[in-house]
């Protein structure tokens, strides 16, 4: 049976109807199996997340840079932001009322396309982000042309194109409330071979192969190539992106691997779990590692939440401007204190019963 014949793409083409792969028998429907603790966890751990991600996000938009890796990261922010819908908030919401495909099958259907696409499209994006780190690191890094300004037009069109693929026209994953996870099978009795979907597993198999030694590549040079820094700045940033390129890289090749294992072969409830975990915190940890290791995102968001007034309450004077201006109102303040101590030192010594009529 081919990709095409049961993707959401011929769905729609057929006013909604389903393939008779995807028809769940009539039974299907009094099966509940609520999981209201782990529900809850992803419920309310994708919703933080999502309020995390969001300002990051906006600023990017906002900002008038476009530089290759700010478009990476405003498309990797847009897949991020659909696929922590599914995989959190979506996954929270039905395993809490335990229900699963057969449930809501057009629903979950169009749910786990974009949510294949969105992990798709994510891996590439990571992909060209490691390539971009090694080419600032090293300028004569083999593939430093796909960065060129006309060649990097075409990058971004395969990257919508690629996204467009995968989820209309691939197999969807498909939600089962018993494990709190997404699957290809919809687990309604039919062999298990008519849904696995090749080009997912391709793609997950290609994350983990080229993600994997980019990283290493881009950690070695940053590590050993680099040598030594007697510069704190540039020691604080090798470590940055060093522990953000561990993390993400983690995350993809864990969840990656999982669901390619899932797909073909019966794995304990415990993977599963960690793989979906695996699937979420790929998209969740971007930003949080905007706002612990990217100082400028995360100066900008806070300048855009809060007011000036709030933030020199709390002395959050974020920018350059700011901090300027904080400084010198600081060392003003301190030279009229100065001054009037002198002052009434002096008056002290004249009068002293002007001092003491303020006690």
């Amino acid at each position: 049976m081919s990709n095409y014949e049961m993707s959401p793409f011929h769905v729609l083409l057929n006013k909604l109807e389903l393939h008779e792969n995807y028809k769940c028998p009539e039974n299907m429907t009094d099966i509940i199996t609520p999981r209201p603790i782990i529900g809850t966890y992803f419920l309310i751990s994708g919703i933080v997340l999502m309020l995390i991600y969001l300002p990051c996000f906006i600023v990017m938009i906002r900002s008038k840079c476009r530089a290759p890796s700010y478009q990476l990261m405003i498309i990797l922010g847009i897949f991020d932001l659909m696929s922590l819908t599914v995989n959190s908030i979506i996954t929270g919401i039905m395993g809490i009322m335990g229900v699963s495909y057969c449930h809501y099958p057009l629903f979950v259907f169009f749910a786990g396309g974009v949510g294949m696409g969105s992990w798709m499209g994510a891996c590439v994006c990571c992909i060209l982000m490691a390539m971009d780190r090694c080419v600032e690191i090293n300028a004569s890094f083999p593939l430093a042309f796909i960065f060129h300004k006309h060649v990097f037009r075409l990058v971004m069109a395969s990257i919508v194109a690629y996204w467009t693929y995968a989820t209309f026209f691939t197999k969807p994953l498909l939600f089962t409330a018993q494990y709190m996870c997404w699957f290809f099978d919809p687990n309604i009795g039919n062999d298990a071979g008519l849904y696995h979907n090749i080009p997912h597993t391709i793609n997950n198999l290609l994350v983990a192969v080229i993600s994997t030694p980019l990283y290493c590549y881009l950690c070695y040079h940053l590590i050993y190539q680099y040598g030594y820094s007697t510069s704190m700045w540039m020691y604080k940033t090798k470590h940055q992106i060093v522990v953000q390129a561990v993390i993400l890289c983690t995350f993809h090749a864990v969840a990656a691997y999982i669901y390619v294992y899932m797909q073909f072969s019966p794995v304990p409830d415990w993977v599963i779990i960690i793989g979906q975990l695996a699937w979420q915190w790929s998209n969740g940890c971007v930003c949080l590692a905007y706002w612990t290791l990217n100082r400028t995102i995360r100066d900008s968001a806070i300048r855009m939440m809060f007011s000036k007034r709030f933030r020199q309450r709390f002395k959050l004077h974020m920018g350059i401007d700011e901090q300027i201006a904080a400084e010198r109102g600081e060392e003003e303040v301190r030279s009229a204190t100065t001054n009037i101590v002198a002052i009434m030192g002096n008056t002290a010594k004249v009068a002293p019963f002007l001092c003491d009529s303020k006690i």
